[in-house]
């Protein structure tokens, strides 16, 4: 029996639904990786809280409640962590281990999987290298694939974040000025587009900042734990 050849119409009918199932299914994988990398930068930030809970319990056994004993609920084990999760979770975790030391990027990833996170991707020890290098706490080491924390970045993130602030107060005001003044439309354009420029950078330099504080964070609070006198209970 000869087989039915379909029409011309069936096939663009076929053809354009073909195309808004594949639209629709990249919609969906767009809005799943982006509801798992919100997941996992909760997660990192639940981390960073358990631990300072825990230090305060070092510190200050009452803080934990009345009998003292409560625990931080367990971070679950293979906890897949990406974007700047994955450089919070990696940096605090080197910090705490060689502070500022060198360390090879491959025993760097290593480390973070056998603390008990996962790293996505085809190859993941790459993911994690193109991750963590972007990090501002990172700096390259003396020899090819080492790496290490540089703690001065916090210094440097802050300086910049005050420079920017500063020049967009300028630019708000030449915009003010240019409103009020007649100045030709493409100037204040300019003005707006640097403007938001600018409120742009802010934005990742405070995603930095922050970034910077849940690595580098614990150092202060073992500064404080080895400092006599520093901790006062009223």
């Amino acid at each position: 029996m000869a087989s039915t050849v379909p029409s011309s119409s069936l096939e663009r009918a076929a053809g354009s639904e073909f195309d808004r199932i594949e639209r629709l299914l990249g919609g969906i994988a767009r809005r799943r990786a982006a509801l798992e990398a919100q997941l996992a930068e909760l997660e990192a930030e639940a981390s960073a809280l358990q631990e300072r809970q825990r230090l305060l319990q070092l510190l200050v056994p009452a803080a934990g409640g009345a009998s003292g004993t409560r625990d931080a609920p367990p971070i679950t084990a293979g906890k897949l962590v990406k974007g700047r999760a994955l450089r919070q979770v990696a940096g605090r975790l080197l910090w705490e281990l060689q502070r500022d030391g060198e360390i090879h990027y491959r025993e760097w990833f290593e480390r973070v999987m056998a603390a008990g996170y996962a790293v996505g991707g085809k190859e993941p020890a790459a993911t994690f290298l193109t991750n963590v290098r972007d990090s501002p706490a990172v700096a390259r080491g003396s020899r090819a694939g080492y790496y290490r924390l540089d703690p001065a970045s916090g210094e440097r993130v802050a300086q910049q974040l005050g420079e920017v602030h500063a020049e967009l107060a300028d630019v708000s005001g030449m915009l003010d000025k240019a409103r009020h003044s007649g100045a030709p439309v493409e100037a204040a354009d300019r003005l707006r587009a640097h403007r938001d420029a600018l409120a742009q950078r802010i934005r990742r330099l405070e995603l930095d900042a922050r970034e910077l504080e849940a690595i580098f964070a614990r150092e202060s609070d073992s500064d404080r734990a080895d400092a006599p006198g520093d901790l006062r209970v009223a």
